[in-house]
């Protein structure tokens, strides 16, 4: 039984090694966050650009991080799925512009769901493990859920100005989140002494 223990220790000590993978990404989806409030007039198809191209580096971002970790403490399995569904989605998006833009609210609202679902997993997770700050993990991915579904709920009057608001709001939300899980994650990684 102890040996069972010990490995558990061991495997969650390798996989949560690259917490800062994940503290990029937030910072990143944060300043594109920033960026859509900032530069409001950019174009709607410029938008969809750059949605798509995040989701493509979130995409190969959690692959890298599922690839360098050893174990479910994570959720590496979501990690890899959430990867390869992010990574394939981003790549369609770039090569169809068109099809971004108009689809931009759909997609949006379903990534984001996707993501806060990850979210609400890792806090949970968290949580059972009693890292300190698990649960605002798990509420900022709820959060986040919400604002998806309200997305989703009425796609079609989302205006610009409107997609453009809750955009920028979602990926702020967004970007904190990941940032805060990044910082427990570092958090488990300095009590595990690497």
């Amino acid at each position: 039984m102890q040996d069972v223990f010990m490995s558990r220790i061991e495997s969650s000590r390798r996989a949560v090694k690259n917490w800062w993978l994940l503290l990029l990404l937030g910072i990143a989806v944060f300043v594109v966050g920033m960026l859509i409030f900032t530069y409001p007039g950019l174009s709607y198809v410029a938008m969809s650009v750059t949605f798509a191209i995040l989701i493509l580096v979130s995409g190969a971002v959690n692959i890298a991080l599922a690839a360098s970790n050893t174990n479910a403490v994570i959720g590496r399995g979501w990690l890899w799925a959430g990867g390869i569904v992010e990574l394939l989605i981003g790549l369609l998006l770039i090569c169809y512009p068109s099809i971004s833009a108009a689809t931009l609210p759909l997609f949006l609202g379903f990534w984001l769901m996707f993501r806060s679902f990850g979210l609400i997993g890792s806090g949970s997770d968290l949580m059972s493990l009693k890292v300190p700050g698990g649960g605002w993990t798990l509420f900022v991915g709820i959060l986040l859920l919400i604002c998806s579904v309200m997305i989703l709920a009425q796609p079609l009057l989302f205006g610009i100005e409107a997609v453009v608001i809750w955009v920028g709001v979602s990926f702020l939300v967004a970007g904190i989140s990941m940032a805060l899980f990044s910082f427990e994650l570092k958090s488990l990684h300095k009590h595990f002494g690497e």
